[in-house]
């Protein structure tokens, strides 16, 4: 497969996460995804946590707000 190729993901709509602490490796977090196809289960170190935390924050600063109804 060469580097031009698109390849087509799947994405679902996520419903719900978890962080999972785990005592006995406190080097890594478990990140729990639920889809409508499932649970996918992921290790992350802090790095990773962090790095994935400040793409998170500045991804949502740049969507449109989220206006509840009263």
């Amino acid at each position: 497969m060469s580097d031009d190729e698109e390849i087509e993901i799947e994405a679902y709509p996520l419903r719900s996460y978890q962080l999972i602490a785990d005592p006995n490796r406190p080097d890594v977090v478990a990140l729990a995804f639920e889809t409508e196809r499932g649970h996918s289960l992921y290790l992350a170190s802090r790095a990773v946590l962090e790095d994935l935390g400040r793409d998170l924050l500045d991804r949502a600063s740049k969507m449109p707000e989220h206006k509840t109804v009263s």
